[in-house]
């Protein structure tokens, strides 16, 4: 009977002596140690580049476009001449009517020297009807190309609400740009078409009571062509200035960001052709989480940089923060409500140019001093932070007060003293007077 007791007994013993002898072995760890320096909190994200001024260069007028001797990257100065349309139509009508205007002086010289024939009376008529019949295409025309225009500016309204929301690239939103401006020269230049159309009209109906006034009043037609001449010399006006706009030149010093055009092509009044802009003024854009930007304000220091600086830092400062956000849905498929931020700096020498991708860090606080623990000490017990702090072999656990963080340390407010040793990323075999191992101390 003793014998079969002590047989059960002795296992039982042995396995209550190897489960002391577990829960008694130190749990290893690394420890780092609290001390005090500085901090700041900052939130990054990253931007692209874009110059502050961007200048689309479009055709001013209607014709056939010389090719572009330029390339992207060219430097131009304000004033340079960047492109041509043709300018031997407007130059061929400029001596139309300059010889139109000297025959018209002709005229007034000869008054009174012979009565009109009754044939130049009738073609006088024809054309005056025929300029009548000119003025009613050219309203149609008009109806038609505002209608264009209406419709061209409702498709721009909708396109930059859509670019506004990322919705649609920068290239779409140009080429909607591009059709309104398209469509409000055509506009402009069938006002101008008209207006043309009824000098024609004006010209003609004189031309025609001219000729039937000289048959009694020779002294009235003097001055009908001199009315005559001043339509003309309107109509002249308009086509030498349209002959000066055949030369395109620059708005601006910079560089050439964008050629559109540079082969020789037919344009109508408003195509982009280029665009121009200052690589020496350029800012970010970038767009934080809406509870960052939240916290952020115009001013506000940042910093600028990534592979395309090296080791370059760039000091910048908050410029604006869009007051609306927008619906973005992150790389892990999250919707994610986000707010444009446009941050200046000085690009210097650093080679960046327009759309480079960037960096941006917004310093949102800072302290000089502070008391720091490592980040990966801290984990949430309830609704409080709390750290092993190790005193001898046995780590106790303490809550703690905390401030500013930065991903790698945070700022202590309340529960830790300076010098105070605490457990890095404790484990679930942790307990409050857990006897412990030190492998690793960290700081000091």
């Amino acid at each position: 009977m003793l014998k079969g007791v002590l047989w059960i007994g002795i296992p039982l013993l042995l396995l209550g002596a190897l489960y002391v002898l577990a829960q008694a072995r130190p749990v290893p760890v690394d420890v780092g140690v609290v001390g005090r320096g500085p901090i700041r909190s900052f939130v990054e994200e990253e931007g692209r580049t874009r110059v502050l001024e961007r200048y689309v260069v479009s055709a001013p007028l209607g014709g056939r476009l010389l090719r572009v001797d330029l390339e992207e990257g060219d430097a131009v100065e304000k004033g340079q001449l960047l492109a041509q349309v043709d300018p031997l139509p407007l130059k061929s009508a400029v001596a139309e009517v300059e010889a139109e205007i000297r025959a018209m002086r002709q005229r007034i010289a000869g008054v009174g020297t012979k009565v009109p024939k009754p044939e130049e009376i009738e073609r006088a008529k024809v054309l005056e009807e025929t300029a009548a019949e000119s003025l009613e295409v050219a309203l149609r025309e008009l109806d038609r190309a505002k209608v264009s225009w209406e419709r061209h500016e409702k498709d721009l309204q909708r396109a930059k609400q859509l670019a506004e929301e990322r919705l649609i690239p920068d290239a779409e939103l140009d080429a909607a740009v591009a059709a309104e401006q398209t469509a409000h020269e055509q506009v402009r230049a069938q006002e101008v078409r008209i207006k043309i159309a009824r000098l024609a009209i004006a010209a003609t109906h004189l031309n025609r009571t001219t000729l039937e006034a000289r048959l009694t009043d020779f002294e009235w037609e003097e001055k009908a062509y001199e009315q005559q001449i001043q339509a003309l010399n309107a109509s002249l006006e308009k086509l030498r200035d349209d002959l000066q706009r055949t030369e395109i030149v620059a708005p601006t010093s910079g560089v050439v960001l964008r050629l559109v055009q540079e082969s020789e092509t037919v344009v109508v009044p408003g195509t982009p052709l280029l665009e121009i802009g200052d690589l020496s003024r350029l800012e970010v854009e970038v767009d934080y989480l809406s509870e960052d930007a939240a916290h952020m304000r115009k001013g506000m220091q940042a910093e600028i940089y990534g592979r395309a600086l090296g080791a370059r830092v760039l000091q910048g400062r908050i410029d604006r923060i869009h007051p609306s956000a927008f619906e973005k849905i992150s790389s892990l498929g999250v919707e994610q409500q986000r707010v444009y931020v446009i941050i200046t700096f000085d690009p210097g020498d650093t080679g960046l140019g327009d759309r480079f991708r960037v960096e941006a860090r917004v310093i949102l606080e800072e302290r000089g001093d502070a008391l720091l623990v490592p980040e990966g000490a801290l984990f949430r017990d309830g609704d409080a932070w709390h750290v092993f702090v190790v005193e001898g072999e046995t780590a106790h656990l303490r809550k703690v007060e905390t401030g500013l963080r930065n991903g790698r340390v945070r700022e202590v407010l309340d529960g830790l003293e300076p010098g105070a040793r605490v457990v890095l990323h404790p484990g679930d075999a942790l307990e409050d007077g857990t006897q412990i191992k030190v492998l690793e101390e960290v700081g000091g």
